[in-house]
């Protein structure tokens, strides 16, 4: 019985509890519905505003921006032997990562037999000249036996004339009349058996001199052959590898060795078409979207706290299509001279250490600040005049107005706008303090204002 008691006694101290706190928040929520009393202002115009302003700039000096690229060679070519043979020479610096010049000898294959053929072949000449010389003097004793087998058959013509006058006379007998007709029969053949003989050797001497020809022309081979058992490095650069040893044989056209070019370098970057837009846009002339003119960017590189940075050229694209994931444009920075670099910048502690320059080298991950000059006008001001949804406020003739701008970039703590965004004019004042609670044409006092417009020219 007691124990009922207690839990009716419960029950009615839980509900008397509920009732007070349902009681307490109805007053709370009553109270903060209560209006409070706004003082009205007869004219919302007519309140003043304190608000700092500064003249908005007109910016000449074009539009940096910054993207991330990656360093690859310029080019790399590969060492290949132009003939076959056994490797007698390597150079020491024909390892992997060695550095060589260009015109070095980097192995040489065993000339032997190739200078066995310069010498057979040349050989094969000086008997090719020594044939066209006999066959020269043949000629010309062909020629000289003409002219006299000439003269012998005008000797036998006359005879033979003379006899057929004397046998019609019958002062001769018919023998001696064919005896003359057989002499001329025989000095006519002598005739024709030199001129044929004369054909011949003129025939031998085309020959023999198209032979020479080809021997000619094989001993140039020869002899350039001889010179390609040098190998030598083709550019100036970095071995990167090396597949051969002495006395090993390599085939003609093999690779043996792979060569990075490291005269040049390039950096594939990728752009946004807005960038890529402030490139085309560097001249009046029209372009073919392919070829720009060339735009300079700086690279830069961090090694323990300290900026370094190297001089590029900005000027074709990494193929004619937009990255399928991305959606930008591959684009490729040319680096001149990679060993051409300078300090930029030291966030280290210890700035008493002096950091040896480092050189560019394929596989950096780098930032490029491409420096565009684009032919349009831009206007500047302070990062903070700029409110959401690309608007600001101007201060002119004493009264608040709203403008929408045309955002090209943020540098530094300035934002660039286009100068056709609004009719804005470098006389403007933007407003760059906080603002409660603008409204359009309301009045305000201007202090702090920016004395002159610094980038104009």
């Amino acid at each position: 019985m007691k124990t009922e008691k207690i839990s009716i006694f419960s029950i009615l101290f839980q509900a008397a509890v509920s009732l007070i706190l349902l009681v307490l928040t109805g007053i709370i929520i009553g109270c903060l519905m209560i209006p409070k009393t706004v003082p009205k202002s007869s004219d919302s115009h007519t309140a003043v505003d304190t608000v700092e302003a500064v003249p908005i700039e007109q910016h000449y000096d074009g539009i940096d921006f910054k993207v991330d690229g990656e360093v690859i060679p310029f080019r790399q070519l590969d060492v290949v032997p132009e003939i076959a043979g056994r490797i007698v020479y390597k150079s020491d610096n024909c390892r992997l990562g060695r550095s060589v010049q260009s015109g070095e000898i980097l192995l040489r294959i065993d000339p032997t037999d190739y200078a066995l053929e310069v010498e057979q072949l040349t050989e094969a000449i000086e008997q090719a000249n020594v044939n066209l010389t006999e066959n020269a003097v043949q000629i010309e004793n062909t020629k000289k036996e003409l002219e006299l087998a000439a003269k012998q058959l005008e000797l036998r013509k006359r005879d033979w004339e003379r006899n057929q006058v004397l046998a019609q006379r019958n002062a001769i007998s018919a023998a001696e009349l064919d005896t003359a007709q057989s002499s001329l029969l025989s000095a006519e053949e002598t005739i024709q058996k030199l001129n044929n003989q004369l054909s011949i050797y003129e025939t031998q001497k085309n020959k023999l001199a198209v032979a020479l020809r080809k021997e000619e022309i094989a001993l140039k081979t020869a002899k350039l052959n001889l010179e390609r058992t040098e190998v030598k490095a083709p550019i100036n650069g970095v071995v990167t590898s090396d597949s051969f040893e002495i006395n090993s044989f390599v085939q003609r056209g093999t690779s043996v060795a792979k060569i990075l070019d490291t005269s040049q370098l390039e950096i594939q970057c990728s752009l946004y078409m807005k960038q890529i837009q402030w490139v085309w846009r560097q001249t009046e002339t029209e372009n073919s979207g392919y070829i720009f003119s060339p735009t300079p960017a700086t690279i830069l590189y961090e090694i323990d706290g300290e900026q370094w940075a190297w001089e590029g050229t900005l000027n074709t694209l990494d193929g004619g299509s937009l990255n399928a994931i991305t959606r930008m444009v591959p684009c490729r920075v040319k680096v001149d001279d990679p060993q051409s670099v300078r300090s930029v910048h030291v966030h280290g502690n210890n700035n008493s250490i002096k950091i040896a320059p480092p050189t560019l080298f394929s596989g950096m991950y780098v930032s490029i600040i491409v420096h565009s000059k684009p032919a349009i006008s831009l206007y500047r001001i302070p990062e903070k005049a700029l409110l959401p949804g690309n608007t600001i406020w101007t201060a002119t003739n004493g009264q608040l107005h709203r403008h929408t701008i045309h955002v090209a970039t943020t540098v530094a703590d300035s934002v660039l706008f286009y100068a056709d965004s609004e009719k804005l004019s470098p006389t403007d004042l933007v407003v760059v303090s906080p603002l409660a609670a603008p409204v359009e044409g309301g009045n305000v006092r201007v202090i702090n204002t920016g004395t002159k417009n610094v980038a104009q020219k």
